[in-house]
């Protein structure tokens, strides 16, 4: 079976993943290589024509000939060219990996069948904008010096040992110490990178939380208080970031040191055998062309080993980075298919059923026992943080209880129960950029315009795409500019009826309308599915007095089901 990309395994560990990672970005980053090695070669030969022009100015003080001229012209475009196309070409590479781990985001962060637990806003946010971009760094930025550092430092090397082999072998010498430097800055840069993978998944969390509960942070008067946890997570993440750059400065600063000793002996050596005083006698005479041409290749030689350096810091920030990744983009074992959609006739059975949330201080259900009956209304009220969306949650397979089990019975027997199979309709509707007719599409991309058009007039929309500019290809916003609440509420009853499931779940379908608009949605609803088991969380008295059966949640308990009084 081939893995694709990005794709974690069981037992896979973070290198291997990353190495993964890296396919889809491999063309590019192999021609940025080649494109650093050519900048290398183009460079040396300008560097030549450079000392050549140097050489005879001061010994002859001759102008440049053409061929001089032009051979520094010539070598100077074409480094420029080099440069520029690796710069590219890394720029590639690192989209095409990132692209291709947010692809698989997109897929790991959508509750599906086997994920039972929404990713939080905050870590969805951080992997999809950040981690994905730190992976595709670490590779842009690596893998094109892996390969092309070792070639092109004996490229320079090559030329030096030609022009004047002491000095390469001076160069040698102190590029020994470079290994121990760079296993040093990934040492310092480890550390720092996971403690601002955290930092800034803390900020994160705090920003998303704030903006989603404003209006409560305000009713309760904690607006100041967190005002001040945000100050503390930025403050956290603030001094984090400088710690990487306080680890880098010194790494550098070490680099620097063994490039600067390096220049300084070669430098030494150029200048006492020029005036005489140092003579090998197995080298060859140094001229004052090869001298200079000594000298500016040092700087030269140095570059991939320190590209590569600064290169370990983006390695521990993608080595950080790889575990999160890993555990939104983890593949159970394959599971037994569930149903397309829920039968018609489907009874949900709860049998002893309690849940909790991971480190949570109580039960949101204590062992639970209830059945709602197969196309009837049911009807969950209780306090708000009672835990009915998360009773919800359980009946459609996005959750699976702490113990207990959760069965759907149709006529065809017993399935558990399989997140997308059912229809559900929650608070908000989310209308994505699209018209009208692609945002009721989403329910089942197949669907033909004589389904759609039903799906319409059975949710009470068909007056509303009258008046439409456009009818069904009227464009939306992001929020859906130009509907109100009820008519988007009823763009999702209509993705409901397309979808067809014979199991509806309702959470709190009437919040946030008015009194006019509440009662046009109820109606629409139980027209709309009638003939369906639908089971829906609700604080609104006229939708509880539709139903058949109304439960009671609190404090853990689902009370005895009671016969309501049909409107």
């Amino acid at each position: 079976m081939t893995e694709r990309p990005g794709t974690a395994t069981p037992g896979q560990d973070s290198r291997a993943w990353l190495a993964a990672a890296a396919v889809p970005g491999h063309r590019p980053l192999w021609l940025a290589a080649a494109c650093q090695v050519l900048e290398t070669v183009f460079t040396v030969a300008q560097w030549t024509a450079l000392a050549w022009i140097a050489a005879d100015a001061l010994n002859h003080r001759t102008q440049p000939t053409w061929t001089q001229a032009g051979f520094l012209l010539l070598g100077g475009l074409l480094a420029a060219g080099a440069t520029w196309g690796a710069a590219r070409s890394q720029a590639a590479g690192h989209r095409r990996i990132s692209a291709a781990i947010r692809r698989r985001l997109v897929a790991g962060l959508l509750p599906s069948g086997w994920r039972r637990a929404e990713t939080d806003a905050a870590t969805a946010a951080m992997a999809s904008v950040e981690l994905a971009d730190d992976v595709a760094d670490h590779h842009a930025q690596v893998l094109p010096q892996r390969l092309s550092a070792g070639v092109s430092m004996a490229v320079v090397l090559g030329v030096t040992v030609a022009v004047q082999w002491p000095a390469a072998v001076m160069l040698l010498l102190a590029s020994l110490l470079v290994p121990l430097n760079m296993r040093l800055a990934g040492l310092l840069a480890k550390e720092g990178a996971e403690e601002r993978v955290t930092a800034t998944a803390r900020l994160g969390a705090v920003v998303l939380d704030s903006f989603r509960g404003l209006p409560t942070l305000r009713g309760i008067g904690a607006l100041s208080r967190r005002r001040d946890e945000l100050v503390e997570a930025a403050a956290a993440l603030n001094d984090t970031t400088m710690g990487i750059v306080r680890r880098a400065f010194v790494s550098g600063a070490v680099m620097d040191v063994v490039v600067t000793f390096s220049i300084a002996a070669d430098a030494t050596y150029i200048g006492l055998s020029l005036l005489g005083y140092v003579h090998i006698a197995a080298a060859p005479r140094v001229t004052l062309a090869g001298g200079l041409l000594t000298l500016l290749l040092c700087p030269m030689y140095f570059q991939p080993l320190r590209s590569l350096a600064a290169a370990y810091h983006s390695q521990e920030r993608a080595a950080a980075a790889a575990p999160p990744l890993m555990r939104l983009l983890a593949e159970p074992p394959p599971r037994r298919q569930g149903p397309r959609v829920a039968a018609p006739h489907c009874t949900v059975l709860l049998d002893d059923v309690t849940f909790r949330f991971p480190r949570g201080e109580r039960q949101v259900l204590q062992r639970t026992n209830a059945a709602f009956a197969a196309g009837r209304w049911t009807a969950v009220t209780g306090p708000s943080g009672a835990g009915k969306t998360t009773l919800l949650s359980l009946i459609a397979g996005a959750r699976e209880p702490s113990t207990g089990t959760v069965r759907w019975e149709t006529d065809t027997g017993f399935s558990p129960p399989h997140l997308g199979a059912c229809a559900w309709i929650g608070q908000q509707t989310v209308l994505l950029p699209g018209s009208v007719g692609d945002n009721i599409r989403l329910a089942r991309p197949s669907a033909s315009p004589a389904d759609i058009d039903r799906a319409v007039v059975a949710a009470g929309l068909a007056d509303v795409v009258a008046r439409l500019p456009h009818g069904l290809d009227t464009p939306l916003g992001e929020a859906g500019w130009g509907l109100s609440t009820g008519e988007a509420r009823r763009i999702a009853i209509a993705r409901a009826l397309l979808r067809d499931a014979g199991l509806w779940i309702l959470d709190e379908p009437t919040a946030h309308l008015d009194p006019d608009a509440e009662a046009l949605v109820v109606d629409v609803l139980r027209t709309a599915a009638r003939g369906r088991t639908v089971v829906v969380a609700t604080h609104s008295l006229a939708l509880a007095q539709c139903a058949d059966t109304v439960f009671t949640l609190a404090d853990g308990t689902l009370s005895t089901a009671r016969e309501a009084t049909p409107a």
